[in-house]
């Protein structure tokens, strides 16, 4: 049985998507551009890029917020913006909203009445804070571990042994991470030798090079895998 749960934030409980597309599209407002569905996806891949890179450790959190709208502007061929002053609007902007994924906010609520749950996320904590508030997670949350207060970034071991000396009392053998990502959530589960349990609403086909023990589609599937017990 499982009675700690750990949650991934971005395309599990909350919907990047969705925020990413306000935020880009807002911040290319206010910098006197039009925004296209083109130039969104253009950013989103180059945006991705960059975060799998700072999972590998091939670059520094300040160089991906740094770069990655120098690269877009100039693979878009974007001129006479500047890069700095987009970023912090962007930031803001992704900060200022809160989209939640199926009815993850009632599910939530539901088991904390059962278990104990975390949010592990990577992401800037300011941004990640402020969306977990306007959208009354933290309400229902026992704690949050977000990788720049850790000082490692998913997948890396020592961002869950952080998180696992933080929990009190916690025994590996009944926590599950739920996340959509392979390669941060999954793979990190791996490494820290906890259960894993994949989000995967477009069905896509599972990897042989990682573990998966559970899988789902939607976030009420998940209610029979962690299966209902007092919270300790």
């Amino acid at each position: 049985m499982y009675t700690t749960i750990l949650w991934d934030l971005d395309n599990t409980l909350l919907d990047f998507t969705a925020t990413e597309k306000h935020a880009f599209n807002a911040s290319m407002r206010s910098a006197g551009l039009t925004p296209t569905d083109a130039l969104l996806a253009l950013y989103s891949e180059i945006n991705l890029a960059f975060w799998k890179r700072l999972e590998r450790g091939e670059l520094t959190r300040e160089a991906l917020l740094s770069q990655r709208f120098i690269s877009f502007f100039e693979a878009a061929g974007i001129t006479g913006v500047d890069a700095a002053q987009f970023r912090d609007t962007y930031q803001n902007n992704l900060a200022g909203v809160c989209f939640y994924l199926e009815d993850a906010l009632a599910l939530c609520t539901r088991l904390h009445q059962t278990h104990r749950q975390y949010i592990v996320t990577n992401g800037v904590a300011s941004t990640q804070r402020s969306r977990l508030r306007l959208g009354h997670l933290m309400e229902v949350m026992d704690g949050v571990f977000i990788s720049e207060e850790l000082g490692y970034e998913k997948p890396a071991p020592e961002f869950f042994d952080i998180c696992f000396r933080k929990i009190p009392g916690f025994q590996k053998e009944e926590a599950v991470i739920v996340g959509d990502s392979l390669t941060s959530d999954m793979l990190g589960g791996n490494q820290a030798g906890i259960a894993c349990c994949w989000y995967n609403p477009r069905n896509l086909p599972a990897p042989d090079t990682t573990r998966i023990d559970h899988t789902i589609r939607t976030l009420q599937e998940l209610l029979p895998i962690v299966q209902t017990l007092p919270k300790s």
